[in-house]
């Protein structure tokens, strides 16, 4: 063999280096696809964790101008089980259809729940603990984390 042959049979790629290389680079191009896919999946989960966070804390506000207007009392019968408070600031005992669910229930607390403060006041305020509980999308999905929220504040009737 002269160097002349073996120069002209070794000058190009062969095509089972050619198929290794693109096989490389279709891998490659597989895991940056599946890296943005996951991605756009969580940005989505965000989105919808910051609205479900946003309508809790609403159900919670509502609760607190519900008592500041019809009173205490008035909030444990109508949510004492499961309700949720419209636009209109009614305890309803349906949530709103649509891609958000929402519910707001209110339990009483107790003194490790809902601290007083260390000062004496008569009468003794009631306490209570109101969760608004807020999930969204589809339940068929298993999505980690689920997609639901919990948010807790105490509500009293002192003012």
């Amino acid at each position: 063999m002269s160097i002349e042959n073996y120069h002209e049979r070794t000058s190009g790629q062969t095509i089972l280096e050619v198929i290794i290389a693109l096989a490389l680079i279709i891998l490659f191009l597989s895991g940056v696809i599946i890296v943005q896919l996951l991605s756009i999946r969580n940005v989505k989960y965000s989105q919808n964790k910051s609205t479900a966070t946003k309508l809790a804390r609403e159900q919670i506000e509502r609760a607190r101008v519900v008592r500041d207007s019809a009173g205490i009392d008035q909030l444990w019968n109508n949510c004492a089980s499961i309700c949720y408070i419209n636009d209109e600031l009614t305890p309803v005992p349906l949530s709103p259809t649509g891609i958000y669910g929402q519910s707001l229930k209110i339990e009483t607390a107790s003194a490790s729940d809902c601290p007083l403060p260390n000062v004496t006041i008569t009468p003794i305020p009631v306490s209570y603990v109101a969760t608004a509980h807020v999930s969204w999308g589809s339940l068929v999905e298993e999505i980690t984390p689920a997609p639901e929220l919990s948010i807790s504040s105490c509500i009293t009737d002192w003012r």
